[in-house]
Formats: structure tokens, sequence, C-alpha cells
């Protein structure tokens, strides 16, 4: 139980801490965008890159981890796209909304430092495996879900493709995750000047990325939608950790480490992303912001409890 504590209680003291100083007039408004805009642009992808360059492209029980997990993961999103229309009577846009904020992890902040802390850097490379294709399927999935729902039905198909494109075309995981892996595939060398260039950046992504998440929800409020909200965290920290455990452990029989750590990141809260996509669209930003907020709070249980399962 000690070791538990002291994986989880720095992860959650940090944000807390962010959260508080977010209260006060030390940190200007805007300052936690600088700070996630640092962690997203600069620190994660150097991680990201870091981990991947070096090393041989991945191997097919590997793909097999990948296919685990994602395979839960869109169950998942599809039976709350499902309940946000037969249960809530959401649009299409809402619904899209709904399913991104119960399946997209908050794995650049919150799971770097509980991946490193249960598993070590095996932890954190399983977990920097699935964070590459969360942005690569996720958010091309339900631009093209919400777009088709703002429209009506209609709609050009070149122009959603277009501002699918448009919404991966510029994202920081996506171009780390293709320049690694083509660093790897070519073989190309990695000098010790280039491994310390990428890990300056990359050892700050955890403390950072915390702070400044913290400071972040000192700015989200919860606020309407509760119940829509509730049903929301109850799939993301209770029946994906669940249906992912299921899959990789009785369906894919993946090793025991691997099983742990997927199940793990399945546990995280809700990211920040589905709250600026909800934004951005102006489609249930209140619904998201109440499911990131109580998702968070109540991470640190879920979190604890599957490390204490695993460790039995």
């Amino acid at each position: 139980m000690a070791d538990i504590l002291t994986i989880i209680a720095p992860v959650f003291l940090l944000m807390i801490l962010g959260f508080g100083f977010g209260k006060t007039r030390l940190f200007p408004e805007g300052a936690s965008s600088v700070l996630i805009s640092f962690v997203w642009y600069v620190a994660i992808p150097a991680l990201l890159f870091r981990s991947l360059a070096p090393r041989h492209l991945p191997e097919a029980d590997e793909l097999l981890f990948v296919g685990g997990y994602y395979s839960a993961m869109y169950s998942v999103y599809v039976l709350a796209f499902l309940i946000a229309r037969y249960a809530f009577g959401l649009t299409v846009a809402e619904r899209g909304i709904f399913a991104l904020s119960c399946c997209f992890i908050n794995g650049g902040f919150v799971g770097i430092p509980i991946l490193q802390g249960a598993y070590g850097d095996e932890g954190v490379r399983l977990l920097l495996m699935l964070l590459s294709f969360h942005s690569l399927t996720l958010l091309p999935i339900t631009t093209i879900i919400v777009e088709r729902g703002k429209a009506g039905g209609g709609g050009s198909k070149g122009g959603i493709l277009l501002k699918t494109f448009q919404s991966i075309r510029q994202n920081p995981i996506i171009i780390a995750l293709v320049v690694g892996l083509t660093w790897s595939a070519l073989q190309l060398p990695f000098p010790r000047w280039l491994d310390r260039l990428a890990e300056l950046p990359a050892q700050a992504a955890s403390p950072v990325g915390l702070f400044a998440a913290g400071l972040a929800l000192a700015n989200v409020r919860i606020a309407g939608d509760l119940v829509q909200a509730g049903t929301a965290v109850f799939l993301k920290l209770l029946l994906m950790p669940v249906a992912v455990f299921a899959m990789t452990r009785f369906v894919f029989g993946l090793p025991d480490l691997w099983v742990g750590a997927a199940t793990l990141v399945a546990a995280l809260p809700t990211g920040m992303i589905p709250y600026s996509f909800a934004t951005l669209h102006g489609v249930g930003a209140r619904r998201a912001a109440s499911t990131i907020m109580i998702s968070t709070g109540l991470s640190a249980f879920t979190i604890t409890t599957i490390l204490l399962i695993t460790a039995l």
C-alpha cells in the first residue's frame, strides 16, 4: 500500500497544487495554456520520439497489445454513442462529443507519471504506444461524426474530410509518431547529444503537465448535464478498464505486465482534449467539462483500486 501511495500521491498532489495556484493571482489568465502548449508541442513529442527512434519497429505482439486495447475502447465508444442517443436523446454531434469524453484518456499529463511509477520505463513505452493512436483515430472519427451532425446528415464528403485532415495534420503527437517510426525504420544513428536534447524536455512532461492540468481545471466548472456527465464517468472509469482487462487477458492472452498497463491506462481520467474539441465545435462543452472534473477527482480511487488488485 505504501508503494501505491508513492505512485498516486505525488501525481494528484501536484495537480492540486496547480489547482490551488490557479485560484490565486500569481498565475495570470492564460498561464495554463502556455504550459500546456509546451507540454503538448515540445515535451510529450520529445518523449515519444526518444522512445521510438532508437528502437526497432513494433513487433507483431506489440500490435496485438494495441489491438486489444482499442478493440475494448471502441466497444465502449459505440456503447456510449448508443446511450447518448437512446437514453439521453442527444443530437448526432453531441453523441460524438459524449463518446469521445468516455474514451479519451489524460495520458500525457496524468498517465506518464502513473505508468512510470507502476511499471517503469516499460510502462511509459506501452502508454506512448497506445497514446500514439489516440489522436490518430479518435479525433478523425469524432470529427466526421460531429461535422455530419452539424450539417444535418448532409454536407459534402470533401468538406468533412478536409476538416478531418486539418484536425490531425498539425497534431504534435502524430508528427512525433511519424518521425520516430521513420527514424526507426531507416535505422538512423541516434547519438548521445540527440538523446540528451530530447531527454531534457521529455523529463519536464510529467511535472509541468500535472501542474498545468491543475491550473486549467481551476477554471473549469461542474455545471449542468450532471446525469449525463456521471454516466460518462461511469463508462470511462469503470466499464472501460473492465473491458480492456477482459479483452487483453482473455481474448488476446497478453502478458500480465501488458494487461496491467493497458488496464491502468484505461482507468485514467478524461483528458482536456474533449473539452477543447467541444468548445471548438460549440457542442456539449459543459457536459465535457463536468466529465473531466468528476473523472479526474474519482480517478484517484479507481487507479488505486487497480494498482491494489494487480499487486495481489
